[in-house]
């Protein structure tokens, strides 16, 4: 498994800024295991969880017989100081826990009750994905983050066996708790200084699996030996144009929406992503993970460009086309704006000019605007821009990311920074819908909430949803079986723990 980068930090704690690397994967475990490929939260040190009937308590009851890898026994002990250190330490809470939390009991060693503050039932994704830490070392450590781990202990399948900044190698954890995983005795992770060098490596069988983007991945990989080589990419996060919902003229709903008409999101997707992005859903919604989320009247719906269409509605909303062939508002004003975007960003430059293409066909004036990243990176988040391109991955349904791009708690004025609702959309019908889910446990409730965030996606387009980017997974066949692919998808390569467990020596 390579990676790409300088050199590797002999620091594998999971809870500071510089780790190890992806091996800390493979040794901290968390309660449950999160299936990108399905949407659902399963068991993992944690047996089951359990909310009580006001969503005000959750409970998780812990697997028995977990070891650390030094023999230690893992208890609600163990839980319990993992998430109290990140009250101590809010510099650790990276997942805003104890913003909902009021504290953790633990009645025995194999039970762990959580009581919130106000009902959140999405923070069971949060708090379930949390890599467990054992208190009889983390304890007397201080300040989790700033601690420097060089010979971490955890209940993962793996434990470190050497380390040097170029190769980080992991040795099976012989009395790991699930019989017989992993099938194998060894991982090694070297790491290069490119992704070209990276994709040699791949392309000459030296690795068995990596996650990289490379361009022709069909000509330049799978066609070198076309019985071993293979990839899957699998959609995981929505690439966007966020108007500046908070300014003229992107405060019409009818101007987003001919923006959005106008786009030709195929042309997008094989002029600047090789085709490996689809075109996403009008919805938003990330599919096919989140397909039953996907309301009944929006099963066919799909993206199709129409400048006819675009125009139209710009003409019913009382705009006219100008002399210079640009629409002019009622107040006179031409339908001119710049699309940011970051000048590192090579496919999304060529994104954005397929777009101002789209758009002066549509009678739309829209330049490309390149910035340097910290330019643009800080116009997005202080909401001075026209329109920004930038992405958003998903989560365990679709709630974490509606909520992040959507909820007008998470967003500011502009000039001050937004938390992640750069569009500054302010509908209070939208936040009402977001607080349905997260104050309830009923999954239909849930859904019904969430298919009324696509309503108001496909009639009033916050966001403009454009591609979906993939998790890039490269494998190679020759050593091992068992992978996850398109005609196996248990799990995507977002979960590797998951990976390493499944595949078997040929």
């Amino acid at each position: 498994m390579g990676e790409v980068g300088d050199e590797y930090i002999d620091n594998f704690n999971p809870y500071a800024s510089a780790s190890g690397g992806p091996p800390a994967d493979m040794i901290y475990e968390s309660l449950l295991f999160t299936n990108y490929a399905n949407g659902t939260m399963n068991p993992w040190l944690a047996t089951k969880y359990q909310f009580s009937d006001n969503n005000k308590q959750l409970t998780f009851t812990l697997k028995d017989n977990v070891k650390w890898n030094d023999n230690q026994p893992f208890t609600s002990k163990d839980v319990k100081f993992t998430f109290d250190a990140m009250k101590q330490y809010p510099g650790m809470d990276v997942s805003a826990i104890w913003k909902y939390l009021s504290d953790v009991m633990t009645p025995d060693d194999h039970t762990v009750t959580l009581h919130f503050k106000t009902a959140n039932t999405p923070m069971l994704w949060y708090l379930g994905r949390l890599q467990m830490l054992p208190a009889h070392i983390w304890s007397k450590v201080g300040d989790p983050t700033k601690y420097v781990d060089k010979t971490p202990v955890g209940t993962g399948p793996f434990k470190l066996k050497t380390f040097t900044p170029q190769m980080v190698t992991l040795t099976k954890n012989t009395s790991y708790w699930k019989p017989g995983k992993p099938a194998f005795n060894e991982i090694n992770y070297p790491i290069y200084k490119s992704n070209d060098t990276l994709v040699l490596q791949l392309i000459s069988n030296k690795l068995d699996m990596a996650q990289v983007f490379t361009p022709n991945l069909e000509k330049n990989y799978v066609q070198k030996d076309t019985t071993n080589h293979h990839f899957w990419l699998y959609p995981n996060a929505t690439l966007m144009f966020y108007p500046n919902n908070a300014k003229k003229p992107f405060n019409q709903v009818a101007v987003r929406k001919a923006i959005s008409q106008a786009l030709d999101r195929s042309k997008m997707s094989k002029v600047a992503e090789n085709g490996y992005m689809q075109v996403a859903n009008p919805t938003a919604l990330i599919l096919p993970a989140a397909k039953d989320y996907m309301a009944p009247e929006y099963t066919n719906l799909s993206f199709k460009p129409d400048v006819q269409q675009a125009k139209k509605t710009l003409e019913d909303a009382g705009y006219t086309l100008g002399k210079d062939g640009v629409y002019v508002g009622k107040d006179g004003t031409r339908l001119s704006f710049k699309i940011d975007v970051p000048n590192s960003y090579s496919d999304e430059i060529l994104l954005c000019q397929v777009a101002s293409e789209n758009l002066k066909a549509a009678g739309i004036d829209a330049s490309v605007n390149t910035l340097s990243y910290t330019d643009w990176y800080n116009n997005k988040q202080n909401g001075q821009y026209d329109i920004t391109v930038d992405s958003d991955g998903g989560g365990l349904t679709p709630y974490y990311y509606y909520n992040r791009t959507l909820n007008s708690a998470r967003s500011a004025p502009i000039g001050t920074s937004s938390q992640s609702n750069f569009a500054r959309w302010q509908d209070p019908h939208t936040d009402a819908l977001l607080n349905q889910y997260a104050a309830t446990s009923d999954q239909s409730a849930q859904k019904q909430a969430m298919q009324g965030i696509e309503k108001i996606f496909v009639e009033q387009v916050p966001t403009i949803p454009l591609l979906d980017a993939p998790v890039w997974f490269e494998y190679n066949s020759s050593r091992f079986t068992g992978w996850p692919s398109n005609d196996n998808p248990y799990v995507t390569a977002a979960s590797p723990l998951q990976i390493m467990l499944a595949i078997k020596p040929r």
